[in-house]
């Protein structure tokens, strides 16, 4: 059977859309690790710029570990699209590159807002323009 996914994902969440030809949907939540960004800071200028390159780096590495867990779920997929409002579907992006077999399954990468679950599942619909139920 043919299988389609669809990755909304943002830094806090991702749902995975898994998607038959004929249309039938089933949709799993996965919360992330991923630390929000520091906007505050030190008062001193050095330690600053250390805590920031630190928190950037935590963040890169928490980032790439939670795509690797969205990879895993996803490694039957015949189609795939990635979207989201933000950077974070670049991120995965980036890691689905790294293999080979699913990133030649990859359709695209898409910018969206904020969206409800049944605008995700209508948005994977109308990607793959599968029939409405």
């Amino acid at each position: 059977m043919h299988t389609l996914y669809g990755i909304w994902i943002d830094h806090r969440h991702a749902f995975i859309i898994k998607a038959s030809p004929m249309g039938e949907m089933s949709m799993k939540n996965f919360m992330s690790d991923v630390e929000p960004h520091n906007h505050g800071g030190e008062s001193e200028e050095h330690l600053a710029v250390v805590n920031q390159q630190r928190h950037m780096e935590r963040r890169k590495n928490d980032m790439k570990a939670f795509s690797r867990e969205l990879i895993a779920e996803i490694m039957d997929a015949d189609e795939l699209v990635i979207f989201g409002p933000g950077t974070a579907k670049h991120d995965l992006h980036h890691e689905v590159e790294d293999h080979k077999v699913l990133n030649e399954k990859l359709k695209g990468v898409e910018t969206t807002d904020e969206l409800t679950e049944a605008e995700m599942k209508d948005f994977v619909k109308n990607y793959f323009k599968l029939p409405r139920a």
